[in-house]
């Protein structure tokens, strides 16, 4: 749902924020007032292209932002932010575009910076618009397939089978392309395997065996350095002929606090710390001694270790940045090979399971079409009556749809919605012959007894109701009426009867000011909504009569 809109420097449009409420608004105005610039501002929300024709003269921008809310249950949008990486703020999406004079645009939704492509993506989830010249999916054949399988339980129940059986086919025949090289290419893959197989087995490697290595060759490298620190560290603690070590004096230390404790027991406590720090000295002694007899410097062993450590690093730069990484692109490798080395009888194992899941799809594309040919005799019957209702006679619009000959997604060669405007004309595709105002209807008849809407979807219609008046307008007013319980709907309307089914109104207009003309835009209180349908009835010159007639018309399509 669109909960409010900010239009800054857009065309007449000088700085408009705008909050929207739940059911049915209206925008009605004078022709020329602005009502079309407002619904392209919106439009820039759906990632429609920006024009420096858009950008109000003078200044050097425009900037239009959408507040849109969403059930916390749409899984729809959620996964859609988190395909693109975009910032989720609880249950609301704010979609900002900017555009320059020079060309340059900018687009943010909650404050990512994002393609218009993605705009347009989730723009069009939140807006549907229906415009004399602008619609945003009527045209489009997928979504007349997704209206025609979403008719009954039964065709939504086959379709799901047949999806479910369509991409287990799919994906048998992506595994079977994967298989089909070449003799040549099959060859030398299998070479290029053996030789990284056998390259690494001969190695013989061993998780962690580089890190002891390494410490191994850092401690043989340096032996001469070992050597004389280690030397020079047992002198210390042990002597020679010219000075005692500090083994001998911490011991004639001891003794000497030993017997100055004997007049001082002050000196107890401090004996004993030096006792303990005589055997912690001899334990060291112990361990450098032990280290020095076991020392051996070996330089055959050195250079034994550095070519091992040559061999893992070889292997690392082709393989992989740890041993581990490498045994992984072993074990890769391996069922990489196996799987070419017996490629033959597995793709005749493939060919002959696809073959079978393609005769079960074909099956099921065949119940499918059954099921469309059914609801599509409905169909036909029931927008019959929806358009002639909508002051449409003649009209006819039916599915055709092209029973499957080569595997497709859909179940079906074509499906496509077909529309004659006369009676005895032959139909054709809706989109090469339906005008902008047929098509802003047929648009309002499919939204009305569609089981595809998205719940809480902003459906826009731009002077639904071009060329009607009397019933027929009371019937599109009931139609737009219907549509509130589960989408937010925008009407732009000359009118009566649709602008009597508002539940908000809002009034367009334009002002002088400063010497420059503004467009505008005024919500309606209660008795201005009377009146505003009154002028709608007989102009400028209202009168009670007027008033009261617009005041019953209002009573009138509520109780529809």
């Amino acid at each position: 749902m669109l909960q409010s809109l900010h239009i800054h420097n857009f065309a007449l449009i000088e700085d408009l924020h705008i909050t929207f409420g739940e059911g049915v608004t209206i925008f009605t105005g004078e022709t020329g007032a602005g009502k079309s610039i407002l619904l392209d501002a919106i439009g820039m929300l759906t990632g429609k292209r920006a024009s420096a024709s858009f950008v109000r003269q003078g200044t050097d921008s425009f900037l239009v932002e959408g507040a849109f809310f969403f059930a916390e249950t749409d899984h729809d949008i959620w996964n859609l932010l988190q395909e693109n990486h975009i910032e989720r703020d609880d249950c609301q999406i704010v979609i900002s575009r900017q555009f320059h004079r020079s060309g340059r645009g900018t687009s943010l939704i909650n404050g990512t910076l994002v393609p218009t492509g993605i705009v347009k993506k989730i723009g069009e989830y939140f807006l549907d618009i229906h415009g004399q010249f602008d619609n945003q999916l009527i045209f489009d054949p997928t979504y007349h397939v997704r209206i025609l399988d979403h008719l009954t339980p039964q065709l939504q129940i086959a379709r799901s089978t047949y999806d479910d059986l369509y991409g287990q086919w799919h994906c048998l025949c992506t595994q079977i392309r994967q298989l089909r090289h070449d003799e040549s290419e099959k060859a030398r893959l299998l070479s290029v395997l053996d030789f990284q197989i056998k390259e690494i087995e001969s190695a013989q490697l061993r998780p962690g065996e580089d890190e002891v290595l390494e410490q191994n060759i850092n401690r043989a490298s340096h032996a001469g350095h070992i050597q004389n620190n280690l030397n020079d560290a047992l002198f210390c603690l042990e002597g020679g002929d010219r000075q005692k070590g500090a083994v001998e004096q911490i011991e004639a230390m001891h003794r000497s606090l030993e017997k100055a404790s004997e007049y001082d027991a002050d000196f107890k406590e401090i004996a004993g710390k030096i006792e303990t720090l005589s055997y912690e000295i001899e334990d060291i002694h112990d361990v450098l001694l032990h280290y020095a007899d076991s020392f051996d410097f070996d330089e055959h062993a050195l250079d034994h270790m550095q070519a091992r450590m040559a061999v893992i690093e070889k292997l690392k730069r082709k393989y992989g940045f740890t041993i581990e990484e490498i045994l992984t692109f072993l074990d890769k490798a391996r069922m990489d090979y196996e799987r070419l080395d017996q490629s033959e009888g597995v793709l005749t194992s493939l060919q002959a399971e696809a073959q079978h899941r393609e005769q079960d799809l074909r099956r099921q594309a065949g119940i499918l079409q059954e099921l469309r040919l059914s609801a599509g005799k409905e169909f036909r019957r029931t927008m019959g009556q929806a358009l002639v209702q909508m002051g449409m006679p003649g009209c006819r619009i039916a599915f055709q749809v092209q029973p499957m000959t080569a595997v497709s997604a859909m179940g079906a060669d074509s499906i496509e919605l077909y529309f004659s405007a006369n009676t005895g004309e032959d139909m054709k595709p809706l989109a090469k012959i339906a005008s902008g105002g047929e098509i802003s209807r047929i648009a309002l008849a499919l939204k009305t007894s569609s089981r595809n809407m998205i719940v809480g979807q902003t459906i826009i219609f731009d002077e639904i109701d071009v060329g009607i008046s009397g019933q027929t307008g009371l019937q599109v007013a009931d139609h737009i009426r219907r549509l509130r319980h589960k989408s937010q709907v925008f009407c732009i309307t000359h009118l009566p009867q649709t602008a009597a089914s508002a539940d908000h109104h809002y009034f367009i207009y334009k002002k002088e000011i400063h010497g420059r003309t503004v467009t505008q835009v005024r919500v309606l209180s209660d008795r201005e909504h009377i009146v505003e349908i009154a002028r709608m009835f007989a102009g400028n010159d209202t009168t009670k009569e007027s008033i009261e007639a617009a005041r019953q018309l209002v009573l009138q399509v509520r109780r529809e």
